[in-house]
């Protein structure tokens, strides 16, 4: 009996091994992109989701005019301004999920005028709640921006 016993034992601390290391990969999170309008005078819709959670919508909040933005051109072109990204979620599970979001402004051809990040936590069981991202950007920047890349990982 007892020389079965330990002939099993290096068969279940390798099958147990295999196991525990599995666990993490399924509990993994997800990756979601997407490319939007600058959000200048609108609010954005968004189709980031994972689970139970959405990031739905996208605003900015003190972003410059095309005047301030004329004004820096004369002015001072190296002139910077905080922008203010607000992100509107729902999330419908029973627990809280965490998110990092980075933030991408960019020009034209793709080049990159700024970047923000962030990590937070969606709040559980919420029908609509805000969360907010500060993005310093050169007002100039601002003017040439067409569109702004969303990477978004939902962590578990």
């Amino acid at each position: 009996m007892s020389r079965s016993f330990f002939r099993l034992v290096p068969t279940a601390l390798a099958a147990a091994l295999a196991f525990l290391t599995a666990l993490p990969a399924a509990a993994a999170g997800k990756l979601v992109e997407e490319t939007v309008d600058v959000p200048r005078a609108t609010r954005v819709p968004l189709a980031l989701a994972f689970e139970k959670s959405t990031i739905f919508a996208l605003e900015s909040q003190n972003d410059p005019k095309p005047e301030d933005v004329e004004e820096a051109r004369t002015k001072d072109p190296n002139d910077k301004t905080w922008v203010l990204l607000r992100f509107s979620y729902r999330n419908d599970g029973w627990t809280r999920q965490k998110v990092k979001v980075r933030a991408l402004l960019l020009d034209e051809a793709g080049g990159v005028l700024a970047d923000s990040g962030r990590s937070t936590t969606l709040g559980k069981q919420k029908t609509e709640d805000v969360f907010s991202i500060p993005m310093r950007v050169r007002t100039v920047d601002w003017g040439r921006a067409t569109k702004m890349k969303l990477l978004v990982t939902f962590l578990d």
